[in-house]
């Protein structure tokens, strides 16, 4: 009996190990690993591409295009994130947790899809007053967006490219944004503190190499609603992926369509 109480206090604990009132610092090593694999894995892909393009290439040139090498890294940096994140956590039952809150999703379609429309609205009315700046502040579209309708110039990277901005960037962007920023820290700076937070980091960096200090304005709005469906479903991540996947998905297919 005593064994069995201490099996179900153990599994309890486990299950529970995000709900305590305690920073999981373990979680943090993401952030590093971002940086790391985001930038590394790229530039090792490249020099393998290179190497293998100077010795059996006698024109020596690149048998693949930058694009293309960049979102095959991306796909590989994601992927081992999201093995370090799993890797960390094997035995804190992360996939019963995750297969959970997946299931309750549907509980907020109609939430995910108002607040979808909402963003829309809200980016719609920013780009009209947009043009009432000084010419030298406007903007067409953001430098992030065109380095992104860049990549789908090689058709054949679509496939790639598909599981790169629908699947795996809209998980990745959430477990560090959501879940880390405003679960997690939100424990030590309170969750308003960590939610602003979180806005103005998500925003932040999608504007790396913007012209305009105003491109921020369109990935506020996106973080906003990110925030919002998350803490409206009681922080559960599942729901947020679903809102950055839906946005990430008819994002893909209008770049696809008017290319």
């Amino acid at each position: 009996m005593t064994e069995q109480t201490n099996h179900s206090t153990v599994k309890q604990t486990h299950s529970s190990i995000w709900r305590s009132e305690h920073i999981v610092k373990k979680d943090f090593w993401l952030i590093p690993i971002y940086l790391i694999a985001s930038n590394v894995i790229p530039i090792i892909l490249f020099a393998l591409v290179f190497g293998i393009s100077f010795a059996f290439n006698h024109n020596h040139k690149i048998l693949i295009s930058e694009e293309s090498i960049l979102i095959i890294g991306s796909v590989f940096a994601e992927i081992i994130i999201l093995l370090s994140f799993y890797g960390m956590h094997i035995r804190d039952h992360l996939i019963p947790i995750a297969l959970k809150r997946i299931r309750t999703v549907r509980k907020y379609v109609f939430i995910i899809v108002l607040t979808y429309i909402a963003i829309l609205g809200m980016i719609s009315l920013y780009d009209w007053l947009i043009q009432f700046l000084p010419p030298s502040l406007q903007y067409s579209e953001t430098q992030n967006q065109q380095l992104l309708e860049k990549m789908f110039e090689n058709k054949l990277m679509l496939p790639i490219l598909f599981i790169d901005i629908v699947i795996l960037t809209p998980i990745i962007e959430e477990l560090l944004f959501r879940h880390l920023i405003i679960h997690e820290l939100g424990k030590k700076i309170t969750y308003t503190v960590a939610t602003i937070l979180s806005v103005i980091l998500f925003a932040g960096a999608h504007m790396l190499s913007a012209s305009s200090p105003f491109e921020m304005g369109s990935y506020i709005i996106i973080a906003v609603g990110l925030a919002f469906v998350y803490i409206k479903s009681g922080m559960n991540l599942a729901v947020s992926i679903s809102l950055h996947i839906l946005n990430n998905l008819i994002s893909f297919i209008g770049i696809v369509l008017t290319q």
